[in-house]
Formats: structure tokens, C-alpha cells, sequence
């Protein structure tokens, strides 16, 4: 990471920087309190990296695991490479491995475009990331088109690491949780009340480790209280982004409260696609979300 590859937005209280060279990660998201404090959103995202561990980071064409990294089309078997084998899994897709193209920059808002194309894969995409503040917060807006000559099923999402302290809170309604098995994949859809209670708001700061999915999304709001700070997050998501996963360690200052299109791995898990499926796109076709943050005192 060098500072000709990162870009920053600052404006309506908002500080937002994103590095261009590394996925178009947000490598830090800040608002300004009241009483003239900068308040870290986001958990720091390490200098010259992927937003692994802090920051926040785009999923395309596919969010969170697929199995084995393959699934079967009617045009035969797709194997894309896996970034996790000792687990045997693809995670999270390509985009947050490649430097994007600016198209423009502003104070209040950049557009940043990945050209995705690769001899060895069969998906072949462009995504647009358009990242802009206003008086409603910050807004991320992805638009993914088909540019290759199949059809095949694209998803996306957000992977956002927020910081997590003594007091944190989530809240968050949906009507369906799942079953998830060792190896992290989703296997029977049960009702979200039998899950954390979310919808009542709870203490991430205090409860076991958790990672989990939600459908069913029909709010497609989430809040985050660090009451300790007196701050508040609300996030929404607009268009594809149709689903909620969550990630909370134990051992971790961080919370992910992620809006994605689509069940992990449900290429592969057909019984669970009415609870969220991919977009088969022919080419030249597209799909677009949004996640939105606004940031508040409580």
C-alpha cells in the first residue's frame, strides 16, 4: 500500500479512506462526535493488505465459502481456485485479491471498477463500486455485470470488520437462522428464534463465538450500539444484498455484520435456494445493492 494507491473522502462528518491497489478495501471509516472526537468504526485494517482482519472488503462473483471451490451448471462443472485448501474451500471470491481502476474521484465520492477476467476461470465479470457520503451517511454501491459469453451465477456482498468493545450491542431481525456444520457450511434452515437473540439486541461484546447465517432479512436494517462511547450504527442494504451473516469471536475485538445476495455455498446446496439463491446471469446481464451506514449518537 502506498499513498498514491489510497483515496479519502471526507465530508458530513465522515472520514473514509480506500485503497485502490487492494481489493478498493475501506481501510478505515471514521466519524466525527459532537464534541469533536473521531470515532473509529471500522476495526484498523493492517497497512499494504487485503482487508482480512480489520477495514471492510467487496465479495464477487460468490460470498463467504464454496465447497471445494466447484459446483455443476448445465454447461458442466466450474472449478475455481482455492484460496483456503487445507479446509478445501474457495472463500469470499477474487475481487478483494486485485487493484481496481478509479474512474472518479471526488471529496464526497469515488467510483472504482474491477475488470475481472481469467484464462483459468469461467466467470468473467465487470463490478462497479461507487462509495459516497451524504447527509444520510455512506453509501456502497456495487453494480456486477456478465461480461463473458455464459451464463453462470454471481453473488455479492460486503465483509465489514467493525470494532467490538466492552458494551457492544447488535441488533438485528430476521426469520430464518441455520444449522452450520464443522466445517462452517450451512446445512438446515430453523427458525432464527431458536438462534442468538438478535432481534431483542445483544451484548456481542460478552457472548461465545458465533458465525452465522440469516434470511429472511425482511427489515434489511442491523444496529450496532457501543454504548460505552454513546454511538450508534445503522446499516441497510438495498437491491441483491437480500441476506445477513454475522461473525462474532470470542477472542477478537471485531464484529462482522455482513449484507450479502445469497446462502454460502448454495450452488451446491440446491435444498437451501429459496432462502437465498445466486443470479444466473446471461451475458450482458447485471445485478446491483447497496449497504448504507449512518452514524448517530445515542
Amino acid at each position: 500500500m502506498t499513498e498514491e494507491t489510497i483515496h479519502h473522502l471526507n465530508a458530513h462528518g465522515y472520514d473514509v479512506a480506500i485503497d485502490a491497489a487492494h481489493g478498493a478495501s475501506l481501510t478505515s471509516l471514521k466519524w466525527l462526535k459532537p464534541d469533536g472526537e473521531w470515532f473509529e468504526i471500522l476495526h484498523p485494517c493492517p497497512p499494504a493488505e487485503v482487508a482480512r482482519t480489520g477495514g471492510s472488503f467487496v465479495m464477487a462473483p460468490f460470498t463467504n465459502r464454496l465447497d471445494s471451490g466447484r459446483f455443476e451448471t448445465p454447461d458442466g462443472p466450474v472449478q475455481v481456485p482455492l484460496n483456503r485448501p487445507e479446509q478445501q474451500m474457495a472463500a469470499h471470491g477474487f475481487s478483494r485479491d486485485r487493484a481496481w481502476r478509479v474512474l472518479d474521484a471526488r471529496d464526497d465520492s469515488i467510483t472504482l471498477v474491477d475488470d475481472f477476467a481469467d484464462d483459468e476461470i469461467a466467470f468473467r465479470y465487470r463490478l462497479d463500486q461507487t462509495i459516497s457520503i451524504g447527509a444520510n451517511g455512506v453509501m456502497l454501491s456495487l453494480n456486477l455485470t456478465n461480461t463473458g459469453e455464459r451464463t453462470l451465477p454471481y453473488g455479492m456482498g460486503f465483509h465489514p470488520w467493525f470494532r467490538k468493545e466492552s458494551n457492544t450491542w447488535l441488533t438485528s431481525t430476521a426469520e430464518t437462522g441455520f444449522v452450520r456444520d464443522e466445517r462452517g457450511f450451512m446445512t438446515e434452515a430453523l427458525p432464527a428464534s431458536q438462534g442468538p437473540a438478535f432481534a431483542e439486541g445483544l451484548e456481542v461484546s460478552t457472548m461465545p463465538w458465533f458465525d452465522g447465517h440469516f434470511a429472511g432479512w425482511a427489515s434489511r436494517q442491523a444496529s450496532i450500539e457501543w454504548r460505552e462511547r454513546s454511538v450508534k450504527l445503522d446499516l441497510s442494504s438495498t437491491g441483491a444484498l437480500t441476506n445477513l451473516h454475522v461473525y462474532v469471536p470470542d477472542n477478537l475485538p471485531i464484529l462482522c455484520v455482513e449484507p450479502v445476495s445469497h446462502v454460502p455455498d448454495v450452488h451446491n446446496r440446491r435444498d437451501l435456494a429459496a432462502h437465498g439463491d445466486l443470479a444466473w446471469l446471461a451475458p450482458g446481464e447485471a445485478i446491483e445493492g447497496a449497504m448504507i451506514l449512518k452514524v448517530a449518537l445515542l
